[in-house]
């Protein structure tokens, strides 16, 4: 009776296969997920994710940020991250490190499934589709050359979820399911604006590649190189806000001139292997992807050199064209794994295993050293290993709601503060920093007047007498200050580590 329920048209055993198919796929993904957590890494108030966090904050706890608003919510005018993740929180009552945790763990795990799912795209066979998605989840934040992307980041932000969504819409697309590709380029778009249109501009070139429309593809490349010089000539001469230089040309990664010869590299090689593969692979579907990212990249690269100096276009600086290559990245990642899967077939699986487990640790040594001093994986409510993270939790804890910090403009370039954010730690305001707010002001240039004048006030804080520290900070609201322990001063210091001490302005 069960065979032949099994064999009848209402339940064939290719529809039974490929249920237990996708539970098992679904299933080794979870299994994979916390080991991605485990090698990388997770800081959750790091780097990006202390912009994005502190506008968390702010939309749950509008009192938060009364003085310094309109950098902690620039981004989120743009993007509906912030404003989902803060209704979550809401709906569900969940305390937010626990939310960023919850969230982070998702991001993985769309990502490795949105890896397995291109690669079944690519590979025909069952094991090139796992080779690709296990290289993924071991270089899972390698960086993309120089651009200051990397493929994924070990902390929560908007571009955790529009790079697997991006995953899934190439996938939808080489599937020629329109509707589901729309679908998942909505998603990307409303996430991150900005990886939106180049996700939007890397599948177009696609549907031209596999047509095969080499006429229209080299339009559409030229009439975007040519964009780019009608936008290069337009603003070239454009008034700047003050400040606003300063804080561009402190972005050496929107400047090809500002990287190291290696570093182009990095754009180079991965182009100059698709052209390899394209002149070798009898796979149409690897053809097609390899073709797609050299038209892309090369556009990109183009437009990088020609109309993206120092001395010329800042808004083509602010679109930073090269973003396109983590797309590139991710495909070149996947294909890389696909063929090692296939050369370390049989007797050589061993020696894969070995390279990968290799691989693996090395990624994890690279992670380790660049949060030094801060747990490799940063748990929920336990208390941090960061001695700066230490102070910002104090801080939190044991001064008003409504205190506004200053600490020097630099701070988070000290070795040890291992780019913790104070506002998404601390949830107190605080007057600029270099890293992160004058990143923010690269973006959003309105904002360059106001963060060039308190970043000129907080230049030399650690090294200036109190009466300058009166001098400058009082008539900007400042009630407390973060100095580095060294710093000598005779305000009240109600806390003290070995790195840090704050103190309270009188």
């Amino acid at each position: 009776m069960r065979s032949s329920t099994l064999a009848s048209p209402s339940f064939p055993r290719t529809q039974l296969w490929s249920r237990v198919s996708a539970v098992s796929e679904l299933a080794l993904i979870t299994l994979l997920t916390p080991v991605v957590l485990l090698v990388h890494g997770y800081h959750p108030f790091a780097d990006d994710a202390g912009i994005y966090v502190a506008g968390i904050r702010a939309m749950l706890n509008p009192q938060l940020f009364q003085v310094d608003a309109d950098f902690v919510t620039a981004h989120t005018r743009l993007s509906v991250f912030s404003h989902v993740f803060a209704w979550t929180i809401r709906t569900f009552h969940l305390p937010l490190e626990l939310a960023l945790l919850s969230a982070y763990l998702l991001s993985v795990f769309a990502f490795l499934l949105g890896s397995l799912r291109l690669a079944q795209r690519i590979f025909q066979d069952g094991v090139r589709p796992w080779g690709a998605t296990l290289l993924a989840s071991v270089l899972f934040t390698l960086p993309v050359a120089a651009t200051a992307l990397t493929l994924m980041d070990p902390y929560v932000t908007a571009r955790s979820f529009s790079t697997p969504f991006s995953l899934f819409a190439l996938a939808a697309c080489m599937d020629r399911a329109w509707l589901r590709t729309a679908a998942w380029l909505l998603l990307v778009s409303l996430m991150h604006p900005l990886m939106g249109v180049y996700l939007a501009s890397f599948l177009l070139v696609y549907l031209l590649v596999s047509k095969e429309d080499w006429t229209w593809l080299v339009v559409t490349c030229v009439a975007a190189f040519l964009s780019a010089f009608v936008i290069y000539v337009w603003t070239m001469q454009s008034a700047l806000p003050q400040g606003y230089r300063v804080a561009a040309l402190s972005r050496g990664y929107f400047f090809l001139s500002c990287w190291h010869w290696f570093e182009w590299l990095g754009l180079a090689l991965p182009l100059l292997l698709m052209l390899v593969a394209v002149l070798r692979s009898e796979n149409l579907a690897v053809r097609n992807l390899c073709l797609t990212c050299i038209a892309t990249g090369t556009t990109a690269w183009l437009v990088s050199v020609c109309f993206i100096h120092t001395s010329g276009s800042f808004f083509l600086a602010r679109i930073q064209p090269l973003r396109t290559f983590q797309m590139i990245y991710l495909i070149g990642v996947l294909l890389l794994g696909g063929f090692l899967a296939h050369f370390f077939r049989g007797r050589l699986a061993i020696v894969g295993a070995g390279t990968l487990m290799f691989t693996a640790g090395l990624m994890m040594l690279v992670q380790r050293q660049t949060y030094p001093a801060s747990a490799h994986v940063e748990w929920p409510f336990a208390a941090p290993r960061n001695p700066w993270q230490q102070a910002f939790v104090w801080i939190r804890y044991n001064t008003p709601q409504n205190a506004i910090f200053a600490l020097d403009s630099n701070y988070t370039k000290s070795g040890a503060e291992d780019t913790q954010g104070f506002r998404a730690t601390a949830a107190r305001s605080a007057l600029v920093d270099d890293l992160k707010d004058g990143g923010v002001v690269a973006i959003f240039p309105a904002l360059a007047p106001q963060w060039k004048k308190q970043r000129d006030l907080e230049e030399g804080l650690d090294g200036i007498s109190d009466h300058e520290r009166m001098t400058r900070l009082k008539p900007m609201g400042v009630t407390w200050l973060l100095l580095r322990s060294s710093a000598t001063t005779q305000f009240d210091c109600p806390y003290r580590n070995s790195v840090v001490k704050v103190c309270r302005l009188p």
